[in-house]
């Protein structure tokens, strides 16, 4: 009764709105009750400036900066609905209540001999601000020879003196504006507010180790390597999402609707020469709807690394011979739709540990399953404390051979004991109920991996899942090299005498899994997604035959058509991928708003003259009955 009273007196205590916090389930809020969707809809005749698909990550950026100006007229269509208020989505720690929830798209991959007939979770956000909504929020940019590898695989115009403008306009960093911060973009990049006494075991053992402290990883001034505090896309300990700053900002204008539950089941392409874009066809509420452009406008496929080649393939855009087999038309042929998708693959070593100062002992009561209330009070009033963790907040780069260019491995380190030797699993178990032991887990990931695997369709239905298959251990030795050697890594920073008070037990992979054999053995079992698909439409030059996007992120072959999120990306860069994703869709929205500009203030095209266009005439006519001879 008295956790009951407790949790009915926080918000008031902390001056936030009841109806915003107790929400069980998605909350549908303002953006529908004023922008149409579940509450009405546009008249069928309306005609769009620029149709998004997909209010992800990508797509709230892009409502954003195109609504700004009010002649141009945007539509949003998200299939999910508006989660940004619910608590689940707020609170950082309550991230394990939304995996495999109905705000998660939940896919798998196919099993792969790989990785031993094993498939693999891959949690993608269902709502308002995509996986934004559904990350663990870590803001990492990655290095910049990351883009400068970007140009040199075609991406003119994405080197890192290209992006860095529009990394800093998003973001409102919380140590002030820099060469490499902004400070007045809508999206706050902070620390958690909450720093585990195990994490500054960690720190000590790195130090110990002769890691260098990194106080910054996204400042290009400096390698990427070291240990160090990641930053968090948090404000006030709170999850900041692009539903809950972009979009938020954006939903009252008049020129803006978004509309929720409604599952794009294709484009809407004219010509057979000259293909073009006229619209978009989507399921609301079981009936089939259509969007129109207007004469000049676009669609932009936000749908993400999985959905937006799912989306091109059944409109007729991919590759011929997978179409076919599907019965669909195949209206133009794009070998690379699908091709080349990446994520950074993860295993991870965990232990017990002797005493009880973990994660689960601050935010449970007592090692139970409940709450602690002087936790929930901490997050209710201050935004502090131990729900405003990510987890895995706290980490270093480092590389596992002499000779490679940039660091290959992330670790994450996670002052709690894992349930699983699958991470992602004993997040699910945590979310289901069960109680952690004490203890700490060293996350390994292949940062920078070599893989790439593919998205291809289950069958003809935009309501099936589509297959992904071969994403990890696919390309040569590399990734598994990497993440052996990351076993071995955790091992050696837990052996450092800064550990001697805290070590437990190796609980996983255990301390019989020693030999080279035997670590990949596991690795190949227990291989799980650190959540950073990326590159199955990846920009490129014209030369390259798998690139089906140019740098302007258009399609190839299709007028009126882009492809904007992180499917755009033709190497994935070593870090978190949400903030190139929304530096992608800062860009891109920068240069759709100047091509509109060009194009309104450039002079007219001369025209002929009726005596010229005569004359025209008869030249042509004579030319004619001359071939005809």
């Amino acid at each position: 009764m008295g956790l009951v009273m407790l949790l009915l007196f926080l918000p008031t205590l902390a001056g936030r709105s009841l109806s915003s916090i107790q929400s069980a389930r998605p909350h549908r809020g303002a953006v529908l009750r004023l922008r149409g969707g579940e509450a009405g809809e546009s008249a069928p005749e309306q005609e769009w400036d620029y149709i998004i698909l997909g209010g992800g990550a990508a797509g709230c950026v892009l409502a954003n900066r195109l609504s700004a100006d009010p002649s141009i007229r945007v539509l949003v269509l998200e299939a999910g609905a508006d989660a940004s208020r619910d608590l689940k989505v707020r609170i950082p720690a309550m991230l394990i209540k939304v995996l495999r929830s109905e705000m998660d798209w939940n896919y798998e991959t196919e099993p792969d001999k790989a990785l031993n007939d094993h498939p693999v979770y891959l949690c993608r956000g269902k709502t308002l601000g995509g996986s934004s909504c559904a990350n663990v929020q870590l803001y990492q940019r990655g290095s910049e020879a990351d883009y400068k590898s970007w140009e040199q695989a075609g991406a003119v115009g994405w080197g890192p003196s290209d992006v860095l403008p529009y990394f800093r306009k998003s973001e409102r960093h919380f140590g002030g504006a820099n060469k490499y911060h902004g400070a007045d973009g809508p999206m706050t990049v902070s620390e958690v507010p909450y720093f585990n006494p195990l994490s500054s075991v960690f720190f000590e053992a790195a130090g110990e180790l002769g890691y260098r402290r990194n106080h910054d990883f996204n400042d290009w001034s400096s390698p990427q390597d070291g240990f160090g505090r990641y930053t968090v896309t948090q404000c006030n300990g709170e999850r900041v999402s692009t539903a809950s700053t972009f979009l938020k900002e954006a939903v009252h204008r008049p020129n803006l609707e978004v509309r929720t539950g409604a599952h794009v089941t294709r484009l809407l392409i004219d010509g057979r020469d000259d293909l073009a874009t006229t619209g978009v066809a989507y399921l609301s509420r079981g009936n089939e709807k259509f969007a129109k452009l207007a004469a000049k406008g676009e669609v932009l496929l936000a749908a993400g690394a999985v959905q937006s080649p799912q989306i091109l393939m059944l409109s007729g855009i991919g590759p011929r011979a997978h179409l076919e087999e599907h019965g669909i038309d195949c209206r133009l042929e794009a070998a690379g739709v699908g091709q080349g998708l990446q994520d950074h693959p993860a295993v991870l070593v965990s232990y017990a540990s002797t005493k009880a100062c973990s994660l689960t002992d601050h935010i449970r009561l007592f090692g139970t399953a409940l709450p602690n209330p002087l936790t929930l009070l901490n997050w209710f009033v201050r935004g502090k404390g131990a729900l405003t963790t990510v987890a895995c907040e706290q980490g270093g780069f480092f590389r596992t051979r002499p000779d490679a260019a940039q660091p290959d491995l992330q670790l994450r380190f996670v002052p709690e004991r894992s349930m699983s030797p699958d991470g992602m699993n004993s997040l699910q178990k945590m979310g289901s109920g069960s109680v952690a032991k004490p203890g700490f887990t060293f996350q390994l990931l292949a940062c920078r991996p070599t893989s790439r695997g593919r998205v291809q369709l289950r069958d003809a239905s935009p309501l099936s899942k589509p297959l992904v298959e071969g994403l990890y251990l696919s390309h040569g030795e590399e990734d598994l090299a990497t993440l052996r050697d990351g076993v071995k890594h955790a091992r050696r920073v837990c052996q450092a005498a800064a550990f001697d008070a805290v070590r437990g037990d190796e609980i996983y992979p255990g301390r019989d899994v020693v030999s080279d054999a035997d670590i990949d053995a596991y690795v190949r079992s227990t291989i799980h997604s650190a959540n950073a698909l990326t590159g199955s439409c990846r920009m490129g030059g014209a030369e390259d035959p798998l690139a089906v996007l140019d740098p302007q992120l258009r399609v190839r072959g299709v007028r009126k058509l882009r492809v904007v999120d992180a499917s755009a990306i033709p190497r994935i860069p070593g870090g978190q991928t949400a903030a190139p994703t929304i530096m992608i869709a800062e860009k891109a929205a920068d240069d759709i708003l100047k091509g509109r500009l060009r194009a309104a203030t450039a002079p007219p095209k001369p025209q002929a003259t009726t005596t010229e266009a005569v004359g025209m005439a008869e030249a042509q006519a004579t030319l004619r009955a001359a071939a005809a001879i």
